[in-house]
């Protein structure tokens, strides 16, 4: 169906962007409420929501070829949360829980139980971590900040943030491993 929609996509066709629309408001919906914690208002969420379609359609040309959307809009979505945060001039929020990155219906987004397991067991594994290496992780990985702009938060030197990021990320690796997601790189 995805293929479909974006070759469709590619001729122009505008009945698949309202399918896509119909299929997927409320997932973008939920990622910029999720990655603005709630601190933006309703009508901002639901002008963003119509910029991430407004977005795909503007790039759909871009788009290759039996590539998954769902993943594609939720960057959009989190960019645009980003740049609402940046024309405001604040940072966005970033809470010291986790379960806001998970999706309101891990299942029915990942469509794979495996998936929504391996998910699960990450959060867990991000909790068993110190801080400030659990923020620190959290911050680069799913809010996409960078090194730099961490290392002035934290007080660190750039290259003392990357080496936390890296004993971090082994340390996932050895507690995924442990709980039997040996796939995970």
């Amino acid at each position: 169906m995805e293929t479909d929609w974006i070759r469709r996509l590619k001729q122009d066709d505008e009945t698949a962007l309202c399918e896509i629309i119909r299929k997927y408001t409320g997932y973008v919906y939920t990622i910029l409420r999720n990655f603005s914690h709630g601190t933006l208002p309703q009508e901002d969420l639901e002008e963003l929501t119509a910029d991430v379609f407004l977005r795909l359609w503007n790039s759909r040309n871009r788009l290759r070829d039996g590539s998954d959307l769902a993943p594609y809009l939720a960057a959009i979505a989190r960019n645009g949360v980003k740049n609402r945060f940046r024309m405001l001039g604040k940072q966005p929020p970033v809470r010291q829980s986790y379960e806001d990155l998970t999706l309101s219906d891990a299942k029915d987004l990942c469509g794979d139980a495996e998936m929504v397991e391996m998910i699960a067991c990450l959060l867990r594994a991000l909790d068993s971590l110190c801080e400030p290496d659990r923020s620190l992780m959290i911050r680069f990985y799913f809010y996409g900040e960078k090194t730099s702009a961490l290392a002035k938060t934290y007080h660190m030197t750039d290259a003392a943030v990357r080496l936390r990021l890296h004993r971090s990320r082994g340390k996932l690796r050895k507690l995924m491993t442990e709980r039997g997601f040996d796939h995970v790189e």
